[in-house]
C-alpha cells in the first residue's frame, strides 16, 4: 500500500476529495438497490385484482399479495387441511390457482417478479408454497 501526502488546496487534493465523495455516493446508491428488489405496491395490486375474484364465493379466502425475497407471494387461507401429500397439493394449486400463459397481460405486468401461491390453514407462517411458472421466464 502506498501513502502519499497531499497538501490542501492543490489540484491533487481536490481530485482525492472528489474520489472520496464519488466512492461515498456509489456506496449509498448501492444501499438503495436492495429496496428495488421487492415488488412495488402497484404490482401487488395487479396480483390482487387477478386472483381475488376467484375466491369471493366458496370456503377458500384470498388474503392478499406480499413482496418476498423470491418475488410475490399470494396468500390463500383454506378452512381445513387438504388431504393430499405436499407434492399433490402443489400440483393441485399449480393446475387450479396459478394463472396460465393465456393471461399474458398479467405475466407482463408482474415481470420480472416470480409468483408463488402460499396456502395455509390458520397461521400464515405455516404455509405450503407453490411456484407459478411464468411463461415469460420459460425456455422456448
Amino acid at each position: 500500500m502506498f501513502v502519499f501526502k497531499v497538501e490542501k488546496g492543490t489540484a491533487a487534493y481536490k481530485v482525492e476529495l472528489s474520489m472520496i465523495m464519488l466512492l461515498i455516493m456509489l456506496s449509498l446508491i448501492g444501499c438503495t438497490d436492495s429496496v428495488d428488489e421487492y415488488a412495488p405496491r402497484t404490482t401487488l395490486i395487479k396480483v390482487d385484482k387477478l386472483l381475488a375474484p376467484y375466491f369471493v364465493s366458496g370456503e377458500w379466502r384470498y388474503r392478499g399479495a406480499r413482496p418476498t425475497d423470491q418475488g410475490i407471494a399470494a396468500y390463500i387461507q383454506v378452512p381445513d387441511r387438504i388431504e393430499l401429500s405436499e407434492k399433490q397439493h402443489k400440483n393441485y394449486i399449480l393446475l387450479t390457482v396459478c394463472p396460465d400463459k393465456t393471461v399474458a397481460y398479467f405475466w407482463h405486468d408482474i415481470f420480472p417478479y416470480e409468483l408463488y401461491i402460499r396456502t395455509y390453514n390458520y397461521v400464515d407462517r405455516n404455509y405450503i408454497e407453490t411456484h407459478c411458472p411464468s411463461p415469460l421466464m420459460q425456455d422456448n
